[in-house]
């Protein structure tokens, strides 16, 4: 592994890349939830029930600072100030539409739009359009026999209603994050099936060309679409659909199988397929910025009686765990993501990070007991601090 190096990026070498952190909204009361597993109930639940599942597993986590509700606007203004502060420009929301039916958009609209201090931070979607199911904890069944609890079922009308429905509450706020050409930024989870849900590229294409063209209408800029995906091999699909770049959500396996591993796979070889995921995506016809992984250990949503490692089941939750990620090893993937975009022969000038807050996929930037702030000095390190100002006081 190359030495690190503990100074901030050299601003008179090359632009400081915009840090892009990804929020996921699950840690408040909502009302679905009510009516699925009773009052009050939400993830955190399960975050303090995460139980040790090997030798030196480390559970459950402690968030620093407790089980708070996201969905308060006092809240919220903590979560900003500590991420301009250390160095992070944009949470990227996941933000869930089921024909209309929202989830989890309190933690945006209730809390972040209405925190005093949000123009200390950027903020833009990624439209999850995943079936929304039982995973609290998830049976160690196929996705398919999960209790689908809203199913995605896409159309071009009903996209054209989740755009309208975002221009009039989120793209024309000041502090939603453009790209440098001054299109509004917005992401989609599953590409692959959007496309065919739409009709294929050509369809899509024409589709997302309307929806500029309601843009304009409205006085707001053209939509960026962005692709989020593994496979790098699909992006020359994205390019004849309309999508303007590519990105992943996620790296989380090292290339090893849970019987070599033992369901444990070492962050050091996570590294390195990071390496792999940006250099692949290099070769293929749309810009890519490169994903930085946290950690990932998806066992808080897993049943306690389904015995470690889950050799036996192929199907998300039951996938392996990442040990070894330190703060020093995150800041060393930080600075090889900014050498990277450095290198690439195309790219966005974005690093992005998972997560800000993905609590039960072990993947997290908000302080923990184990190491405190340190993976948010490790941003700090390497990207400088943020451009914003006007730190709330206290």
């Amino acid at each position: 592994m190359k030495k690190l190096s503990h100074t901030p990026l050299n601003k008179a070498v090359r632009p400081r890349p915009t840090v892009m952190a990804i929020y996921c909204p699950l840690w408040h009361r909502y009302d679905h939830m009510d009516s699925w597993k009773g009052e009050g109930w939400n993830e955190w639940e399960l975050l303090k029930g995460g139980t040790p599942r090997f030798p030196g597993h480390y559970q459950p986590l402690k968030p620093t600072w407790g089980c708070f509700d996201e969905s308060d606007p006092k809240w919220a203004a903590k979560e900003i100030d500590l991420a301009a502060d250390n160095g992070i420009d944009v949470f990227l929301f996941d933000w869930y539409w089921y024909s209309g039916v929202k989830i989890m958009e309190e933690a945006l609209e209730r809390a972040f739009l209405k925190a005093p201090n949000r123009k200390r931070l950027k903020f833009t979607l990624m439209g999850v359009n995943y079936n929304w199911a039982d995973y609290f904890p998830a049976p160690p069944k196929t996705a398919s026999e999960w209790n689908q609890w809203l199913p995605s079922r896409y159309s071009p009308p009903d996209l054209i209603r989740m755009i309208d429905y975002c221009a009039e509450h989120y793209f024309g706020q000041p502090n939603y994050w453009k790209t440098k050409d001054g299109s509004l930024f917005y992401s989609i989870s599953n590409p692959d099936w959007f496309i065919g849900v739409m009709g294929g590229p050509e369809k899509t294409r024409q589709l997302l060309r309307k929806i500029d063209r309601r843009m304009h209408a409205r006085g707001l800029p053209s939509i960026h679409w962005n692709g989020m995906t593994n496979n790098a091999g699909k992006t020359e699909e994205f390019a004849a659909a309309g999508f303007h770049s590519s990105t992943s959500y996620i790296v989380l396996d090292a290339g090893t199988s849970r019987k070599e591993d033992k369901g444990v796979q070492q962050y050091s070889e996570l590294i390195k397929a990071h390496h792999r995921n940006w250099k692949a995506f290099d070769q293929g016809p749309l810009p890519y910025f490169p994903v930085v992984t946290m950690g990932w250990d998806v066992t808080p949503r897993c049943l306690k009686e389904v015995p470690f490692p889950y050799i036996k089941h192929q199907e998300y939750p039951y996938t392996h765990v990442v040990v070894g990620n330190t703060p020093k090893r995150f800041e060393q993937l930080c600075h090889d993501a900014v050498e990277h975009l450095a290198q690439a022969n195309k790219g966005m000038d974005v690093v992005m990070i998972n997560a800000w807050n993905e609590w039960t996929e072990g993947s997290y930037l908000l302080p923990e007991k184990r190491y405190g702030d340190a993976y948010l000095r490790a941003i700090r390190n390497v990207f400088g601090l943020a451009r914003s100002k006007g730190r709330t006081k206290k």
